[in-house]
């Protein structure tokens, strides 16, 4: 294991530590199975990178980014459908189902070469070259991050009780800004020798950490 995976591992251990937390407290509103949802999603995606960082073989690391895949492309509408449920949202259930579906559609080429075509090695490891269909995924992530980033913005603005717009820019700062981070690791999948940003999601995931014992962002009753 390298400095370069350091990051990676990180994240995977932030994304773990919140998934235990919501099963521990064992209160599953569909807002919290949710974020457990996004969790777990996370938790695939950083086990992967940090097998991508760590391993030698070609081959083997393009089979666990392919399988990663199968998983990841969900993370897409579940983002949007957290942040709808969060802030009561009821409008815009088109979109909803359009991200899910579109997820769905995504899933069956995900073992393919139109979703992960190649391995790159870069000097932090392997990183995967996307196929002639990631520029769609990396359009829907991208789409996602920006239209959550937006409602977050507007709900914060509009808050008018100082505890709840806490709250939310915490929900901002934290999944918000992590989105934003995750979304950007389409660059070295479209060939652009970046170090993964979403590497770094361990950062927003800690401060939205310290939101949730010390506001109770997701009223699991944690306080």
């Amino acid at each position: 294991m390298t400095l370069y995976s350091i990051p990676p591992l990180l994240s995977r251990v932030c994304f773990a530590f919140l998934a235990i937390v919501v099963l521990v407290r064992k209160k599953m509103t569909l807002v919290n199975t949710l974020f457990f949802l996004l969790c777990v999603s996370g938790l695939f995606l950083y086990t992967d990178i940090l097998i991508l960082f760590t391993v030698d073989n070609r081959e083997f690391a393009l089979w666990s980014s392919r399988i990663d895949h199968i998983f990841v492309v969900y993370a897409i509408p579940l983002y949007i459908h957290f942040f709808h449920v969060y802030l009561n949202i009821n409008r815009r259930r088109w979109l909803i189902y359009t991200a899910y579906t579109g997820a769905f559609v995504l899933m069956w080429f995900s073992l393919t070469p139109l979703c992960i075509e190649k391995m790159n090695l870069y000097e932090f490891g392997y990183f995967g070259n996307g196929g002639r269909l990631y520029p769609v995924i990396g359009a829907g992530a991208a789409l996602a991050s920006l239209y959550s980033l937006a409602i977050i913005c507007l709900a914060i603005r509009r808050e008018q009780n100082s505890v709840q717009k806490n709250k939310l820019k915490y929900i901002l700062t934290g999944f918000g800004v992590m989105g934003f981070l995750n979304g950007l690791n389409v660059l070295p999948l479209l060939g652009y020798p970046f170090y993964p940003p979403g590497t770094f999601s361990f950062i927003p995931l800690i401060i939205f950490a310290v939101g949730l014992f010390r506001y109770d962002l997701l009223d699991m009753g944690i306080i």
